[in-house]
């Protein structure tokens, strides 16, 4: 990985080379590792990440989270995983609402009052 282009000759004027700035934001994404520690340890200079993760796309001040490729995989099992979870609830919660049904309606009958409220009335 080279860490500068070669499209200037001088090392003020270098720039980074895009295979750089990607290796550097995404340690920065995907790591523990403060953006300051980070800028130390490649010597890129102070906000330097900041414009790298802001032209890449990525909103530091906002921060999300990052797919990477061989998360995808993981990602798509866990979707999966989580539809058949969200169809157990939805299950179990008809189920409660049939037996909470059927419990006013032996309360009433037990009991004589009304407990369900008709809908035209005010």
């Amino acid at each position: 990985m080279e860490r500068y282009s070669k499209e200037s000759s001088s090392k003020w004027q270098s720039k980074y080379s895009e295979e750089f700035k990607q290796f550097v934001c995404n340690e920065f994404l995907t790591g523990t590792v403060t953006r300051r520690e980070i800028e130390h340890k490649y010597n890129i200079g102070n906000c330097r990440l900041t414009y790298w993760l802001r032209d890449l796309g990525y909103d530091y001040l906002a921060p999300s989270i990052v797919s990477l490729p061989g998360m995808k995989k993981q990602v798509r099992q866990s979707a999966d995983e989580s539809a058949t979870q969200l169809k157990r609830e939805l299950q179990e919660a008809r189920l409660l609402v049939e037996a909470y049904r059927k419990m006013i309606e032996i309360a009433e009958h037990e009991f004589k009052i009304k407990i369900v409220k008709k809908s035209n009335s005010k």
